[in-house]
């Protein structure tokens, strides 16, 4: 059904997750037919997974395997961090938060952080629509990689305003 494949810049690339069970369903978007195969040889790579899949139909096409729980939105809000460390106190920092989804979200900051992975931080920032919404949410550094911090929410349950930002 697939083979890996690199993405040519003018075809539309559709998306599979991959489920907890390691399956993707793969949907034709000629016949909008569906088939469920195995992507768990695919769970742990770091790297983006093109795929080239051709339907019973005939018709080929591309996907691009993701590996997130949670759909990711481009954003660009302003914020700050707060970290408090044993050493230091509290320090704050500003911040460019990139992406944003349900479970955590991506930032930026100018210099190197002086926190690490696993370290709690608390992030405020303000979200761009119609309100200028004031968002508060503690986190768990998961990721860094330079400037740019991956961390997850401590609370995953998003009823307020950043659920109804990231629902929209």
């Amino acid at each position: 059904m697939a083979t890996t494949a690199t993405k040519p810049a003018a075809e539309k690339e559709n998306r599979v997750f991959i489920n907890d069970k390691g399956q993707g369903t793969f949907i034709c978007p000629a016949c909008e037919k569906g088939v469920i195969r195995d992507l768990s040889q695919f769970s742990d790579v770091e790297t983006a997974v093109r795929l080239k899949c051709k339907c019973s139909c005939g018709n080929v096409y591309r996907v691009l395997v993701e590996r997130r729980r949670h759909f990711r939105k481009p954003v660009n809000l302003v914020g700050m961090f707060l970290y408090r460390s044993a050493q230091k106190g509290l320090t704050k920092g500003l911040i460019k938060v990139q992406d944003i989804s349900q479970s955590g979200l991506r930032f930026s900051v100018n210099a190197a952080p002086e926190f690490e992975v696993g370290s709690k931080l608390t992030l405020e920032f303000t979200l761009d629509d119609e309100d200028r919404s004031q968002v508060q949410e503690d986190c768990i550094v998961r990721r860094i990689r330079s400037n740019l911090i991956g961390v997850e929410f401590d609370n995953l349950d998003h009823y307020g305003k950043l659920g109804r930002y990231l629902f929209r």
